[in-house]
């Protein structure tokens, strides 16, 4: 900042208006040990019953994890990490559930595209298994228009980046909007990736949340 500025200047600041949240959690780790034998022997009993699927890519399980009743601490941690992200928020909700839960497994190499998690208000991941090579998770910058003039920089700043990349280890938990692109890069490590992925919304959401939130001035429905 040059001398004749600040000399004008009687203070400054800078307001981050309109952030997008992403809320991190990280498991006590006998809990995350105990989840994570559930969701291990899940998937080997899937590997057993599949053995014509080959160990390459990545797979992913069906997306009903979350009614299976040996999940039903994870389900319920899921929820009730949500619920405090609400009430945090301020937000009038009567409950939250879980629409879909399935399992990534990424082996050596694989990735995942850049994506959106659509018609759900929260989207979210746990993760099992995170080798070194295969521990971070990208956030895209959600603001279509930011690139259209990107100057070179010599530091990217939260301000100037269009992604962010997250560290993750064996018991993190995270929740962001359901609508925040995010993706995977290749795993770089000599052994597999697991994370659990989750949607949730409003189960009232017609009856509650879809109206709209304001009374017009002509009655004309009602009795």
């Amino acid at each position: 900042m040059s001398e004749f500025f600040e000399s004008r200047i009687q203070e400054k600041s800078a307001l981050p208006i309109f952030p997008t949240m992403v809320w991190a959690h990280q498991l006590k780790a006998d809990v995350a040990e105990r989840l994570n034998r559930v969701f291990l022997e899940k998937i080997e009993t899937g590997r057993q019953r599949n053995p014509d699927l080959q160990p390459r890519g990545k797979w992913q399980s069906d997306q009903r994890l979350h009614t299976l009743p040996e999940l039903a601490e994870f389900v319920e941690i899921v929820r009730a990490g949500a619920r405090a992200i609400m009430d945090a928020e301020n937000l009038s909700y009567s409950d939250i559930g879980i629409t879909g839960c399935w399992a990534n497994i990424g082996f050596p190499g694989s990735l995942h595209r850049p994506h959106s998690h659509p018609n759900n208000f929260l989207s979210g991941v746990y993760y099992v298994k995170a080798p070194e090579g295969g521990h971070t998770i990208d956030f895209h910058d959600p603001r279509a228009q930011a690139a259209t003039i990107f100057p070179a920089s010599t530091k990217l700043t939260h301000f100037t980046a269009q992604k962010v990349t997250l560290n993750v280890r064996p018991g993190t938990l995270f929740y962001f909007p359901a609508w925040l692109i995010h993706s995977v890069e290749p795993n770089a490590a000599l052994e597999e990736r697991i994370s659990i992925a989750f949607n949730l919304m409003f189960p009232d959401f017609v009856e509650r949340m879809s109206p709209p939130i304001w009374e017009g001035n002509l009655p004309i429905s009602g009795t």
